[in-house]
């Protein structure tokens, strides 16, 4: 459902109450803020979410919820440090903020409910599947990778070294759960437009072009060509395994070493590709328009709980026909990876 103009006009006076009030109590404490009430303030000096539909509010809810809890090794629900690099607990704020315009409080039971759901499912069957892959394991000093999966595959890919790397396509699939599925293909950004709005403006002309918006913020969509993609975790955390339905995970002490050789045996079957490897770059929607430098290393925020680290493949010229899975031979990983199952 989209904001109508006169829900938009009542929702800026609000918020400029709202940013009064923190102007005067910054006065009063002699020009400072308890750390809510400078996310609180910041929120109120620029509500970029003023004019977006509840739907894409709730959903975003989840991301920031869902991004901000933690399964500790111990089996506990936990949060994440306040000052983590993608700024969830100012994002949580500002989204409270938007909510108390909304809905004079917390987000509607649903969207709490359906936050809440991911969590839930760690202790579906009683202990975390995870703490009993992890139990009595002591992680390498040294940087590694985690593979999730399941132990009938995985234990193969260990003795022989030979693994599966799949189109980013094959990722958005419905069968599979939320922590896998994605549409790695397609990013999307929006642009808030609250103020062209409340002067009555629903359009822009880019480069030419007449964009109307309507009642909504700028949808902008980027899309990239199929690549191919075999995704990582840069540590253990212990929320993968049930999310990505794994019983079992490999441990890659040299990291460098196997991304080398998948790279070296995908380049010796298709020579005029060019690889990535690296830690994804996890971007805001509504915030971070610049941060996205290369499509097939970047991913909604969303994920960002998956640390994830992964090898692209990237077409130097559009592929003459749809891509398909292909395995690779690496060689053996027995001196620099073991598996690790429940």
């Amino acid at each position: 459902m989209t904001v109508t103009a006169s829900q938009l006009r009542d929702r800026a006076r609000a918020m400029e109450a709202r940013w009064q009030h923190f102007e005067d109590l910054a006065a009063q404490q002699h020009s400072t803020l308890k750390r809510h009430e400078t996310w609180r303030h910041e929120y109120a000096s620029f509500p970029y979410l003023l004019g977006a539909p509840d739907e894409r509010l709730g959903s975003r809810f989840k991301d920031v919820f869902n991004n901000q809890t933690e399964l500790n090794p111990d089996a506990k629900i936990g949060l994440l440090p306040t000052d983590d690099e993608h700024a969830f607990m100012p994002k949580f704020t500002h989204l409270l903020e938007e909510y108390g315009l909304r809905t004079g409080g917390f987000p509607p039971r649903e969207v709490i409910s359906a936050a809440r759901a991911p969590a839930l499912k760690y202790f579906e069957n009683g202990e975390p599947i995870t703490t009993k892959i992890f139990r009595g394991y002591s992680a390498p000093a040294t940087p590694f990778t985690v593979k999730y999966g399941r132990r009938e595959f995985l234990e193969p890919m260990q003795r022989s070294g030979r693994l599966r790397i799949c189109p980013a396509s094959y990722y958005n699939d419905v069968t599979h759960n939320a922590a896998v599925k994605d549409d790695e293909i397609h990013r999307t950004f929006f642009i808030p437009t609250f103020r062209e709005r409340l002067k009555g403006i629903h359009h822009i002309v880019f480069q030419g072009h007449y964009i109307e918006y309507g009642d909504d913020d700028i949808v902008l969509p980027v899309e990239a060509p199929d690549y191919f993609l075999l995704s990582l975790c840069d540590s253990i955390y212990y929320r993968m395994p049930t999310d990505f339905g794994a019983d079992a995970a490999i441990i890659i002490r040299d990291p460098i070493r196997f991304a080398q050789r998948v790279v070296s045996s995908f380049l010796a079957r298709y020579p005029d590709w060019k690889p990535h490897y690296g830690p994804v770059t996890y971007y805001d929607p509504y915030r971070d328009f610049t941060k996205m430098r290369v499509h097939q290393m970047s991913k909604h925020f969303g994920y960002a709980y998956q640390r994830e680290v992964r090898i692209v493949m990237e077409a130097r010229r559009p592929p003459r026909q749809a891509l398909q899975p292909e395995f690779l031979d690496i060689g053996p990983m027995d001196d620099y990876a073991e598996v690790l199952s429940a």
